[in-house]
């Protein structure tokens, strides 16, 4: 979604019901989590400058940290925590746009991501979702001790 889609629907909202679902979803895919977060977050960190609010792939790949495969010495696989790959991280984004999460503004030579109204409705459920999975475990280790 083009920042001048973006603006033609601003106002739509999801229900609540299609939030818990994209919610849902992204729950199931931990880097697509991150990425959606890490830009809600950045955001929020440069929410009195506009354009600093936006956030470019490159930033993202600087910033997220997730456990893949890197190829060490001898050629041999281990699975070790790393930045997340650059194409990786544009494939991430592309969903979230196709998922009207989020938008991106072009500022050549790159883009910048910015998160929709229905992506941070989405942001905050997952966020909620996430400390009630908490909560809910510190509960069994109380009763459970």
């Amino acid at each position: 979604m083009d920042q001048e889609l973006n603006q033609k629907y601003i106002e739509a909202e999801f229900s609540r019901e299609l939030v818990t679902m994209f919610a849902e979803i992204i729950d199931t895919d931990t880097p697509l989590k991150r990425v959606l977060l890490f830009i809600g977050k950045h955001e929020d960190q440069n929410r009195h400058d506009e354009v600093r609010a936006g956030i470019s792939i490159k930033q993202l790949t600087e910033q997220i940290i997730t456990e893949r495969k890197v190829r060490g010495r001898k050629g041999k696989y281990s699975v070790q925590e790393t930045n997340i790959e650059r194409k990786h991280a544009e494939r991430l984004v592309e969903i979230l746009l196709k998922m009207s999460l989020c938008y991106y503004v072009n500022v050549p030579p790159s883009k910048l991501v910015y998160l929709t109204k229905r992506g941070r409705m989405v942001a905050l459920e997952v966020l909620r979702r996430a400390a009630a999975k908490q909560k809910s475990e510190e509960e069994k280790g109380v009763l459970q001790g």
